[in-house]
């Protein structure tokens, strides 16, 4: 069970990456101290590089312009609260812009650029 798990975590890496070093990091994940958590770490590795190919940069940009957006109708929305934030249940249009805040915010976190990725060679 654990090698078809690490398997499974082989597969969501590049191809290149597979080629080259696969052998050794399905050997290296046999013998680890703690297998089930440096598997999940290739998964994770692999399902965030699959990610970066399919998300461009732009979509970051646009991320961040949505979050600049929501933040001033936010600003807004709280200015027109008289009770302050307690009152946001009962105004719909409110919360639609705390909604908006939150999604433009994970969006714009999830799509950041990794600076990892930067070639110091």
């Amino acid at each position: 069970m654990r090698r078809q798990l690490s398997r499974l975590a082989m597969r969501l890496l590049p191809e290149a990456f597979r080629d080259r070093y696969g052998g050794e990091l399905l050997a290296l994940l046999d013998d680890s101290p703690a297998p089930l958590g440096d598997t999940l770490d290739v998964l994770r590795l692999g399902a965030k590089q699959r990610l970066e190919l399919l998300v461009p940069r732009r979509l970051h940009s646009l991320t961040l312009a949505a979050l600049a957006v929501s933040l001033v109708v936010f600003g807004y929305a709280l200015h027109d609260l008289s009770s302050g934030l307690a009152e946001l249940p009962r105004h719909w249009w409110s919360s639609a812009a705390v909604a908006a805040l939150v999604a433009s915010g994970v969006a714009a976190f999830l799509t950041r650029p990794d600076g990892s990725s930067t070639n110091n060679d």
